[in-house]
């Protein structure tokens, strides 16, 4: 049994003793994958639903706190940039501060706060299940607080808030099969 103390992430023990060159690649990877689930969206107003929940929490659980930091830092760089990595293929500076920016801010929390439970906890069904529940919450309070900021509370809940909750129940549940199935596959190599 792996204790908290000695816990590596599945990413970064995969990772270990390989040339930079790996770790780059794997950043680079993973922010290729938060885009493609950007682009699996379901149009609402103001915020669309997509898959980049159920990515960010695969990619932070399995990755640790540095290496999912990383991962979605050079996901959102990149959209800074002008690259088509946000829902709908959005990018530049205003789809950063529009209506989602709360939410993408939240991303970047999110990761660091799985990341870093995931690594002192480990891999078992109910932590996983916890702090990606929380990372949800942290991402939708953050977006409920920048979307309130233009559209008031009540609307900003209902439509930035309540429409999410079934799916971050159930993005959640397929995260944690997820990262239980890959993450023990990873660490069988």
């Amino acid at each position: 049994m792996t204790t908290a103390a000695t816990f590596k992430a599945p990413l970064d023990a995969l990772l270990a003793g390989r040339a930079l060159a790996w770790r780059v690649g794997a950043v680079l990877m993973g922010s290729w994958l938060l885009a493609a689930s950007s682009w699996a969206e379901v149009a609402m107003y103001p915020v669309p639903m997509t898959l980049q929940t159920y990515a960010l929490l695969v990619i932070a659980g399995l990755s640790g706190l540095r290496l999912a930091l990383e991962i979605v830092f050079i996901w959102l760089a990149q959209a800074a940039m002008g690259l088509p990595v946000l829902a709908g293929g959005a990018s530049g500076l205003e789809a950063l501060v529009g209506p989602t920016g709360g939410y993408l801010l939240g991303f970047l929390v999110a990761a660091g706060l799985v990341g870093w439970f995931s690594a002192r906890t480990g891999r078992g069904w109910l932590p996983l299940t916890a702090s990606f529940l929380a990372a949800h919450a942290v991402i939708l309070l953050l977006g409920f607080a920048w979307l309130a900021s233009g559209l008031g509370a009540k609307a900003a809940f209902a439509g930035g808030v309540a429409p999410f909750l079934p799916g971050a129940f159930l993005k959640t549940l397929l995260a944690v099969a997820t990262v239980k199935l890959v993450g023990d596959r990873i660490l069988t190599r």
